[in-house]
């Protein structure tokens, strides 16, 4: 019997595909089938389900932490022009624009593909950041407009460069780095993830030689 690919023969001969067709409110994948008299059949009409069903994900942005730091990510997020929604998670849900608790954050991927977090407490900002890479989430860099980044810097993952901000050549920045306003990171410096520099502070390359 030929089945794979979510499709299997039924007891009553004919062939059924399942299709993925959104989430539940807990965040719960749910499905959709289909059937056909073959294998080919059953696999044509999801195909052509899936074809009609196909949209362009609006790119959102979740902001994991509404507090000071939160809100200067948002506006930065604004500055891009990027992102049709910017929404938050905190624990405080009387916090303006907050969507709920940051536990089960999984339940907002389809609706907020793109997240970082954005608390100053760096073992929290780590832990946040595992935890959008393992539900999916895409982990942007973001990089003020008035902030100057070099084209051969390497910047990580959930990484914030604020504004007037600068980034040398060939400098490499962890992911979940913030680089405070005005901050400098001159040209081969090297930061671990998650680190915080400072506004107005100057990160210099140390040579291994030295």
């Amino acid at each position: 019997m030929r089945r794979g690919d979510n499709i299997r023969k039924r007891a009553d001969g004919r062939y059924e595909a399942r299709y993925p067709k959104g989430r539940s409110p807990e965040g719960r994948l749910l499905y959709g089938c289909c059937y056909g008299r073959s294998y080919e059949e059953a696999a044509a009409k999801r195909e052509e389900i899936l074809r009609r069903n196909v949209r362009v994900r609006e790119l959102n942005l979740l902001i994991l932490g509404a507090g000071s730091h939160g809100q200067e990510v948002r506006e930065l997020a604004q500055r891009l022009n990027v992102f049709r929604r910017i929404a938050f998670l905190d624990d405080n849900p009387e916090k303006a624009e907050v969507l709920g608790p940051c536990t089960g954050l999984e339940r907002w991927a389809e609706e907020f593909p793109v997240a970082i977090p954005a608390v100053g407490n760096r073992a929290l900002r780590m832990r946040w950041l595992g935890e959008l890479a393992r539900a999916g989430f895409v982990l942007p860099v973001l990089v003020h407009p008035d902030a100057t980044v070099s084209p051969s810097a390497v910047l990580g993952y959930g990484t914030v460069v604020c504004a007037r901000a600068a980034v040398g050549s060939g400098a490499e920045i962890g992911p979940g780095c913030i680089i405070a306003s005005a901050a400098a990171i001159e040209r081969y410096a090297v930061l671990p993830e998650g680190t915080h520099v400072d506004c107005g502070r100057v990160v210099r390359y140390i040579s291994k030689e030295a």
